[in-house]
């Protein structure tokens, strides 16, 4: 993997928030006591080993649309937490991430009326922050995957398209260009392919990220390149994650809060 910085601590973190179609592709939860359980395993691209496991929870919030993830180590212990917040724009959310093993966070909030992008990079470190520029393609951590939904169709006939994708790392957003490849099968199911990489002339020597997405009911199905945890030597760490829609489910509220409180105890490494 390049070691270009801005590279290492931006990977897209399309894997935090995908919203499994439940009743419509890509669809929120119906009701303000719903809440959708399903997981995702993260495996080594080169080894093949499991990595770690992602745990998604997706609810309704006084009416927004909103996510829960819990990132797990193989024994089940979680190490980090993620929550989504999408309060007006599904491709533009508010998030915050919290990686205990380091004290990493970054995410984007509002302050005052407007939003804000932070990260740090370690506990004690301080906290830097900057204005989000607005844009019309505008796309923030997991809304990728509601650009995706959003865009289908179009992408479908154009092949490609460029958006604004913020970077937490660098504070501002970059040109990234979005394609769709070679149609494939993944489980058995029809997939669509997309690749989101650099928008540049170098961009093709960087590292990019793969989605493969069911073709009739827009579920995702694999993710792999650089996910959003990272590695024992800082870096973000390249992943194969693997998703099942047959094991998706509904569960409790309790159940949900439960995974709000849970102490992010995990202490597994992570090549």
């Amino acid at each position: 993997m390049p070691s270009t910085p801005f590279y290492r601590r931006s990977s897209v973190a399309l894997t935090l928030t995908m919203a499994f179609a439940f009743g419509s592709a890509g669809a929120a939860p119906t009701s303000t006591d719903a809440v959708h359980y399903f997981e995702g395993k993260a495996f080594a691209p080169s080894h093949g080993h499991l990595m770690y496991l992602e745990s998604h929870w997706l609810y309704e919030d006084h009416g927004d649309p909103s996510r829960l993830v819990l990132y797990r180590c193989p024994d089940g212990k979680p190490f980090a937490r993620k929550t989504v917040h999408d309060d007006g724009s599904s491709t533009a959310p508010d998030f915050e991430l919290d990686d205990a093993r380091t004290g990493y966070r970054e995410g984007v909030r509002q302050v005052n009326g407007k939003r804000v992008v932070f990260v740090r990079d370690q506990t004690g470190a301080r906290e830097r922050s900057a204005i989000v520029k607005t844009s019309p393609n505008l796309v923030i951590d997991a809304g990728f995957d509601a650009y995706i939904r959003d865009h289908w169709k179009a992408l479908g006939a154009k092949g490609s398209a460029e958006i604004r994708f913020l970077v937490p790392s660098r504070l501002k957003t970059m040109r990234f260009s979005v394609k769709r490849m070679a149609d494939t099968r993944v489980n058995g199911r029809a997939a669509r392919q997309f690749r989101l990489g650099l928008a540049s002339w170098f961009g093709f020597a960087l590292p990019h990220i793969e989605v493969a997405y069911d073709t009739r009911s827009r579920e995702l199905l694999r993710f792999v390149g650089l996910a959003n945890i990272r590695g024992n030597h800082g870096d973000n760490v390249r992943a194969r994650i693997a998703f099942d829609p047959a094991l998706k489910k509904n569960v409790s509220q309790a159940a949900l809060a439960k995974a709000e409180q849970a102490p992010l105890d995990g202490r597994c490494p992570i090549p």
